[in-house]
């Protein structure tokens, strides 16, 4: 059942594009305002709002260069988000003091290209509720120290990796600011979620609506976190359950009166895109993947607010 809908709309969807699969950082080319350029150029063409990207190395390819990278974007008129990974990706310790010194590390990275706030793949997913806690904590402290909004995302080989980690943290911190990329659950869980394989699934999803302030919307299902295309009829039964999820976060995030709402179609790569064996060619343009998630989440966006 799609979730009820609050009569006053009150959120502008802003939707943003990561710079996954569009620009390299491995390549010494990706280092190249012109580069940049013509990539910011695309986005803006397709009415996005603003971009994600990695600010912490080896993957931030504004490095040294974050004024010209500002000047770029205020020209495109695009915001920023920035992705941190704490202690690396992948996770290079288990040590909660480190993934919170790299924490901070990043977010003043992050503060360097005024992004308008951070997504964060947070800790590590071997951790206890206790050390889960006490990393979460201290991370808030940090954001309010640099002064700059933080959101945790649910994430394979993070703390927040599964429904139920998920629902034991907010908990305990109801106050805590989450990117819900549903998809992961999928495939740690190796199904889609739904009220009658799982009861409790409606309350928790409920728990991360509330908390939640970025939705990357990536389609899952019960063996990837990302089908190759949501359009294809094959996958539709897992498209559906994905736009009602997000429809239950819209509800939550309008009703809290928030002015805007980001919405990021983030279908990756291979190895996160299929691809053929031995060519290692993608079965679908992650590109215009992307593109199409986005003009469905608007247009869908729009139907459910004349609901």
């Amino acid at each position: 059942m799609a979730a009820k809908r609050v009569k006053s709309v009150a959120s502008e969807l802003k939707l943003m594009r990561t710079l996954w699969g569009v620009i390299n950082p491995a390549l010494e080319e990706s280092k190249q305002p012109q580069v940049w350029e013509k990539a910011f150029a695309r986005i803006a063409g397709e009415g996005y709002a603003g971009i994600e990207a990695c600010v912490n190395t080896p993957l931030n390819i504004f490095l040294g260069q974050e004024s010209t990278a500002k000047d770029l974007l205020k020209k495109y008129n695009l915001a920023m988000i920035g992705q941190i990974h704490t202690s690396g990706y992948p996770v290079a310790s288990r040590k909660v003091e480190e993934h919170l010194a790299s924490l901070e590390e990043q977010l003043v990275l992050a503060k360097k290209m005024d992004c308008i706030f951070v997504n964060s793949h947070s800790g590590s997913d071997s951790w206890s509720l206790e050390q889960s806690l006490q990393f979460f904590r201290a991370a808030e402290q940090l954001a309010e120290k640099h002064q700059i909004k933080l959101v945790h995302e649910t994430h394979r080989q993070r703390i927040l990796y599964n429904p139920w980690v998920t629902r034991d943290v907010l908990q305990a911190l109801p106050t805590l600011k989450v990117n819900a990329d549903l998809s992961h659950f999928c495939v740690v869980a190796e199904r889609v979620f739904s009220a009658a394989l799982d009861p409790e699934w409606p309350g928790i999803l409920q728990q991360i609506a509330h908390s939640c302030h970025l939705i990357h919307a990536r389609v899952g299902y019960a063996e990837g976190p990302q089908v190759p295309h949501p359009a294809a009829p094959e996958y539709r039964a897992e498209l559906e359950a994905h736009m009602q999820w997000w429809e239950t976060l819209w509800t939550a995030i309008n009703a809290r009166g928030d002015k805007q709402l980001y919405v990021e179609p983030e279908h990756g790569p291979a190895p996160y895109q299929h691809s053929l064996p031995y060519t290692g060619c993608e079965v679908a343009d992650v590109w215009q993947v992307n593109s199409w998630v986005g003009k469905h989440v608007a247009q869908r966006y729009a139907e459910w607010q004349k609901e």
